[in-house]
């Protein structure tokens, strides 16, 4: 995935709250044991890029960091900021550091929204000598049977699919998170390391569409559209799979360490 820039999408703050309360957490110990690999990782300050809601830097808080948030739509830095977290509004690659180095530059679900390349030398030039680099990723996946079901509903109101205006950066894949991992060797980084850790999760068909909604192409789709497609995707949930549909996450982990 690599390319000129693609601006993550502002629509994501129009469902702040239902992201924060759906979108999955970081586990505290997969983030831990992903540290772990980095020789001399402690806890100490941290920068989260694109923080969001403070998902990543809650996480991160919980293993004794101490985290500052960066986040370019208000309306996602309110709802992290309301739990406690310091949070700075703006982009990242407008943000100026000053004289601010961090222990630990992290990301959590938005590295793929920042421009190839130019986004490891600017994380380097905010990290302390032997500082680490954390990516972290949550995909998610569904049953098959479940899936099959909600291919079809999405055929019938989609015949030509989700729309792509962001890129193809939603539909994050593997072998993305590997391109990631081989930028930042590029980029003279040492102890690359990716980890994945298995968790679970079961959603009702309510809390399912929310979480949809919180989607950048399913934000992308004309209110009217996206309003009809949720309601047959809860209706086929409610039908065939009593009104809940679990979640089968693995959370993907990149760190990298910079020289001593």
């Amino acid at each position: 995935m690599t390319g000129d820039t693609v601006r993550a999408p502002v629509v994501f703050g129009e469902r702040a709250r239902s992201y924060d309360r759906l979108r999955p957490d970081y586990p505290p110990a997969a983030l831990s044991e992903a540290l772990a690999t980095q020789a001399g990782a402690t806890p100490g300050s941290a920068l989260d890029i694109g923080c969001g809601t403070g998902k990543l830097a809650t996480a991160l808080t919980s293993l004794g960091h101490r985290v500052m948030g960066l986040e370019p739509d208000p309306r996602m830095a309110a709802v992290a900021s309301a739990k406690g977290l310091a949070v700075e509004v703006g982009s990242f690659e407008a943000w100026d550091p000053g004289e601010r180095r961090f222990g630990t530059v992290a990301c959590g679900q938005a590295w793929h929204w920042l421009r190839p390349g130019e986004r490891t030398d600017k994380a380097v030039r905010c990290l302390r000598p032997g500082g680490q680099i954390l990516l972290a990723w949550n995909l998610g996946s569904h049953p098959p049977l479940v899936g099959f079901g909600l291919n079809r509903v999405y055929a019938s109101v989609l015949p030509d699919g989700l729309p792509t205006g962001d890129g193809g950066r939603a539909n994050l894949t593997e072998a993305d998170i590997d391109e990631y991992a081989a930028e930042l060797r590029a980029h003279g980084l040492s102890s690359v390391t990716k980890s994945a850790f298995p968790w679970r999760s079961c959603l009702t068909s309510q809390e399912w569409c929310e979480l949809l909604g919180t989607d950048s192409r399913h934000l992308a789709l004309p209110k009217a559209v996206r309003r009809t497609l949720l309601h047959k995707v809860a209706r086929y949930l409610d039908a065939e799979h009593g009104g809940e549909v679990s979640l089968d996450y693995r959370c993907v982990v990149v760190t990298a360490t910079t020289a001593g």
